[in-house]
């Protein structure tokens, strides 16, 4: 029995206990549970059912897939302006022939390989600011020449003048040498004169004409111009034998011909792979413009040998006015009796030719499409009077061309007329020009021709369109008087 003194007696603690203890012992955490719903909405109120987990893959697949649009996006915004710079826009219409549409692309080829062209023409290796420094040379030669002869002939006078009088072998000698001086420098100035005469043409006619039209307007006007000709030719050459299309369509050695020609006539600081990255074209472009050019050339060749002399002519007289209202009012007059020269002497505006009751000169064909030696009159009137059915005092209708109205009569017709060489020359050389303007060519369409202007917008506001600045200036130069000799440098 125990008293209530006595204390229990406490076991000493195990230390296996109290590792035990501690063994048992853990931190308090809180359970995450990833499906449960948080209760907070994920746009515009909804997405309250959905737990966390499922709230960040949204927000990841959203994140993604707006990226994906917008590189979708500025990928078809590159394909499209891509497809419209090189596909759409070039593909694009410029002008058209009958239906036949000429696009931009050709237009910009075309206006590339003129430029070229007249690049090598000006300043290629043989061009003609080399010909200008070869012409300097040359002359300056000459003048080196005459200042050795003038200081040869002056020292042999003073020879002769100290020899004794009267006949000597030194003499005779001396007087050789200063008669073949005296040639020589008379060769001489007479070669300088020559040279500086063909140095004069060249800076002051060749290279200056040259200039004044290698422009952006001239360059790109001819480029669409020779681009409406070549269908005219082309369709004209369909309805011809084989023959004659063998002989106008250039063979594929003439084009390779032209193709070298115009690589190795480059100017030294211009060379052809330059070339083909400042115009944006490349081989096979620039063979289908060299074979346009060729053909225009075959056809300027096949024509002029076809003017000569004797030829059929046209004798007639005109009465030009500007309205054709004026025209119908004078057609029905001449229609009553009245006299065809009283009226084209009261009524036609032509001042060279109403002062002789509107007569013409005896006229050969596309003389009267001439500047030089005919009238310079419109294709309809030429057509008229040159076609076979046409009989002495027959009277034209109203025709219309260069902005003015014309009535004609014919008054002689001669089966063989002797026609000037120099008329027959001229018009050898102007044998294309002619033939395009007889059917409404070089932007001159006749009636029965479908030819649209070109668009001069595309022409020359489409920067695609043209070279730049500094390759095809936008202006002539200066005059010829304020440029320095040879014509400076070639563009870089």
């Amino acid at each position: 029995m125990r008293t209530s003194t006595e204390r229990p007696v406490r076991k000493p603690a195990s230390p296996r206990g109290k590792a035990v203890q501690n063994a048992k012992r853990y931190n308090k955490q809180t359970a995450h549970v990833e499906a449960r719903r948080d209760g907070k909405p994920l746009i515009f109120g909804w997405g309250t059912h959905l737990s966390h987990t499922a709230k960040v893959r949204i927000q990841r697949r959203a994140t993604w897939g707006a990226a994906a649009l917008v590189f979708l996006l500025l990928a078809a915004v590159f394909v499209g302006s891509w497809i419209n710079i090189n596909i759409v826009i070039p593909g694009l219409p410029i002008t058209s022939v009958n239906g036949h549409a000429i696009p931009q692309s050709q237009y910009r080829t075309m206006v590339a390989v003129k430029t070229q062209l007249e690049l090598n023409k000006l300043y290629g290796p043989n061009g003609l600011t080399a010909q200008s420094t070869n012409l300097e040379k040359q002359d300056a030669l000459q003048n080196q020449t005459i200042t050795q002869t003038q200081t040869q002939i002056t020292n042999l006078n003073a020879q002769i003048k100290k020899l004794p009088d009267g006949p000597s072998a030194q003499r005779t000698d001396l007087t050789t040498q200063l008669t073949a001086a005296n040639k020589k420098l008379a060769d001489a100035q007479t070669q300088d004169q020559k040279l500086q005469s063909q140095l004069s043409a060249l800076n002051t006619t060749s290279i200056a004409n040259a200039k004044q039209t290698f422009t952006q307007q001239q360059i790109g006007n001819d480029s669409a111009a020779w681009l409406q000709d070549d269908e005219l030719i082309r369709e004209w050459l369909q309805n011809q034998p084989a023959a004659i299309q063998a002989k106008i369509n250039p063979s594929a050695s003439q084009v390779n011909r032209a193709f070298t020609s115009l690589k190795t006539s480059m100017p030294q600081n211009n060379g052809y792979n330059t070339f083909l990255n400042q115009m944006g074209i490349g081989d096979s472009d620039i063979r289908s413009m060299l074979t346009i050019i060729g053909r225009r050339d075959n056809l300027q060749n096949y024509l002029a040998p076809m003017i000569t002399s004797p030829s059929y002519q046209v004798l007639a007289r005109q009465i030009v006015v500007p309205t054709k209202d004026g025209a119908n009012k004078i057609l029905s007059e001449l229609q009553k009796g009245q006299d065809f020269a009283k009226l084209a002497a009261s009524d036609s505006k032509d001042s060279t030719t109403n002062t002789k009751g509107g007569a013409l000169v005896w006229l050969t064909r596309y003389q009267y499409l001439s500047s030089e030696s005919g009238p310079g009159g419109p294709a309809t009137v030429e057509n008229w009077l040159f076609d076979s059915a046409r009989k002495v005092n027959q009277i034209s209708p109203v025709l219309f061309g260069n902005g003015s109205y014309y009535i004609v009569q014919i008054t002689g017709l001669s089966g063989a007329r002797p026609v000037t060489p120099a008329i027959v020359t001229e018009l050898k050389g102007n044998a294309l020009i002619n033939w395009l303007q007889e059917r409404g060519g070089n932007s001159l369409p006749l009636p029965d021709q479908k030819i649209t202007t070109p668009d001069q917008n595309k022409m020359f506001n489409d920067p695609n369109n043209l070279p730049p600045n500094n390759i095809l200036p936008a202006a002539a130069p200066a005059p010829p008087s304020q440029q320095p000799a040879g014509g400076g440098p070639p563009p870089a």
